[in-house]
């Protein structure tokens, strides 16, 4: 018995085993058969859990492919991105009808019809799926979580927030199936030229629905520009597009004087509710999108959504001709476009203006009669950057952010000078390049804010001055270049540990005082000085470096460099009186952020109290009380930064970029305060003097 058992499933077992080999054959020979590639599927002849290279095969094999387009609502937006996402794929020769199929779906803004629309787009019937507006981003890959089809996105304000796994911090970390461009409204440019329209205005309404992502983006942008502009934004919340009139009735009494509107969809599809709104109190509505002058507002300024769906529509060309969805990082793209209609203003309550140079920026006007008009060059607005606007779909403006500490005049000759440096190789601002310049005021807080704020406006480049401003930047910033000037040094801020061993993404300019020609500039002056003070603010690294390279420089002359430490522009009266007690023979005034914006009280205390008074910063002399200046050419450093950005920008890393010193040096001399101090400027210093003011 055991031994026919035995031999029973010894039958069985060759059995099995011969049956698993011809199915594992007939598998492979069905594969090969239908794609030509081992290891495919059925149903597209590669690998299935690949949907982009399932993709590439069909393109390659001469297979239609099937795209379903997902839109959101039918509005002015959404269809205009669909032509250019129709026009942009022909363009690439990808004609619908012929190689590829569109099937466009609409949700009307009803959730559960876009979640079937979606879960059909990845149910095995389509090879690409193609979504406009952020909720169908949102819907669309929700359901294809799986990574079924690949999926190219459009018309989405911040894709970083909408919740679907693309990083903020690195474009090129998103779903491996999942890419597309983002659209960020023009929600600053916009109340920017809503005050210049109005420069009384105080009071701005908006309607939005917090639960659209992309609302709430474009609120909280408009929010602190509005706060920057002196504005009150008021806004009143929706929950879908029929509670509109009812808000903006209702925003209109609470005394608004205009309406800025956009970004958010459930208001957009019902814009002429806003209107009639308006209309009924007399004051205007603005939009963050090109086409709303035409429905009835003063002026729309927004993205060119043919332009934006002809962008899209490259993304998608690319990877039906073999580019990885994974390695096409998600940008942000903003082609403006400004429409006017000047029959508004009869209607309006306030004294509303249309400049003439904003007038002859627009694309599309709407005159007085009603009649509409085309522009023949599509110019962005006067202070708009352009983004864009008039160039070939998918050219690259870089998008600059340029922040400050405190208002200073070495910040704004840095500025002037970096300005200089790139008009000098023919960039344009608008152009080659948008600028954005902030200002922290001194503030620690709001500088960190402001940084945190460049890290979520897609900046290519972060370009900054001062030490506090660097310090800040190399604890957030890790993924774009940062640029720095006015830096007494870079290394004590933390930016690397020598000019040529530093942190990969940051280089620049240093700002180190020239302590030893100021020190020898005093000495010419005054000979026999034996005892130099200087006010010193202990919370400033940079500062106290100064000092400390100072005083090591008098004290290999033999001259003892004394101090007080101040720390508040309230210390500094009281610091410097204490100073001049000290018996000091002259005050030579050191570098810092503090000294640069209150340098008066200073100059005040010595002019009275007769003590020489000298410095390191030209305006000292210039406008100040200084009889001398040693200073850095700061508009040289601006001009040294920018040649720096610019090789960046065309393509130099960061790293191999040594840190570098400013390249030239001014001396100042003021006669008029030199003879209040009773000094007999050496003709050997007049002679290296590059500026000699109040003879």
């Amino acid at each position: 018995m055991v031994r026919l058992m035995k031999s029973l499933f010894l039958g069985i077992f060759l059995i099995v085993a011969a049956s698993a080999v011809l199915l594992v054959s007939d598998y492979r020979g069905r594969v090969q058969n239908m794609s030509g590639t081992p290891g495919g599927s059925a149903s597209n002849g590669l690998a299935a859990d690949d949907p982009a290279a399932a993709l590439h095969g069909k393109v390659r094999a001469g297979r239609p492919v099937r795209v379903a387009v997902l839109k959101w609502t039918a509005s002015v937006t959404t269809d205009e991105t669909y032509e250019g996402l129709v026009a942009g794929l022909a363009e690439r020769g990808f004609e619908h009808g012929k190689n590829v199929m569109l099937d466009k779906f609409s949700a009307e803004g009803d959730m559960p019809t876009a979640v079937s629309m979606a879960q059909n787009a990845c149910g095995g019937d389509y090879d690409l799926m193609l979504t406009i507006s952020t909720p169908m981003l949102q819907v669309g890959a929700t359901a294809n979580k799986e990574g079924k089809v690949v999926h190219v996105f459009g018309a989405v304000t911040d894709p970083y927030a909408a919740g679907v796994g693309i990083s903020r911090e690195n474009h090129r970390e998103h779903p491996a199936w999942l890419t597309g461009v983002g659209t960020f409204q023009p929600v600053r440019e916009v109340l920017e030229l809503t005050k210049r329209l109005y420069p009384d205005l105080t009071r701005v309404g908006t309607v939005m629905n917090p639960s659209e992502a992309c609302s709430q983006a474009c609120y909280e942008l408009a929010k602190k520009t509005c706060a920057e502009l002196g504005v009150e934004l008021v806004a009143v919340t929706v929950d879908n597009s029929s509670a509109v009139y009812e808000a903006a009735s209702a925003l209109a009494s609470q005394g608004v004087q205009v309406f800025a509107i956009g970004g958010d969809n459930s208001v957009e599809s019902a814009f002429d509710s806003v209107v009639r709104a308006a209309d009924a109190a007399g004051i205007p509505v603005v939009g963050y999108a090109s086409m709303y002058a035409e429905k009835g507002a003063l002026f729309g300024l927004g993205a060119n959504y043919v332009e934006v769906g002809r962008i899209q529509a490259q993304v998608a060309a690319d990877i039906l001709g073999g580019v990885s969805p994974a390695d096409i990082p998600v940008e942000n793209v903003m082609p403006l476009k400004l429409s006017l209609n000047k029959n508004v203003l009869k209607k309006l309550r306030d004294p509303w203006r249309i400049p003439p140079e904003v007038e002859a920026q627009a694309a599309i006007i709407v005159d007085e009669s009603g009649t509409r008009h085309l522009s023949q060059e599509v110019p962005a607005p006067l202070g708009v950057p352009k983004a864009g606007a008039g160039a070939a779909p998918g050219v690259r403006r870089w998008n600059l952010h340029y922040l400050n500490y405190v208002d200073s005049a070495p910040q704004e000759e840095t500025l002037r000078g970096f300005l200089k440096a790139l008009g000098d190789e023919g960039w344009t601002e608008g152009k080659e390049y948008a600028l954005t310049v902030s200002n922290a005021q001194g503030d620690m807080p709001t500088l960190a804010a402001m940084v945190d704020n460049v890290l979520t406006q897609n900046a290519d480049m972060l370009v900054l001055t001062s030490t506090p401003t660097l310090q800040t930047a190399v604890k957030k910033v890790r993924d774009i270049p940062v640029i720095f000037g006015v830096v007494a040094n870079p290394v004590l801020a933390g930016a690397g540990t020598s000019d040529t061993d530093h942190l990969p993404n940051v280089t620049g300019i240093s700002s180190a005082s020239a302590y030893d020609e100021g020190a020898a500039a005093l000495l010419a002056c005054l000979p026999g000085a034996k005892r130099v003070g200087t006010l010193v603010n202990p919370s400033e690294s940079n500062c106290v470096y100064n000092f400390e390279q100072l005083k090591a420089v008098f004290a290999a002359k033999g001259v003892e460099l004394v101090s007080v430490p101040v720390s508040t522009p309230t210390e500094i009266p009281d610091g410097v009186r204490a100073l001049l007690s000290m018996n000091v023979d002259a005050v030579l005034q050191v570098a810092g952020n503090l000294f640069f914006s209150s340098f008066a009280p200073i100059s005040k205390a010595c002019l009275e109290a007769k003590t020489p008074l000298f410095g390191f910063d030209t305006a000292t002399a210039v406008k100040g009380g200084a009889a001398v200046a040693v200073a850095r050419d700061y508009v040289a450093g601006g001009e040294d930064m920018g040649r720096v950005a610019l090789r960046v920008l065309r393509g130099e890393k960061p790293a191999a970029i040594p840190f570098s010193p400013i390249s030239r040096t001014i001396v100042t001399i003021n006669e008029k305060n030199a003879a209040r101090y009773g000094l007999d400027i050496p003709a050997s210093l007049r002679q290296r003097a590059n500026i000699v003011s109040g003879e």
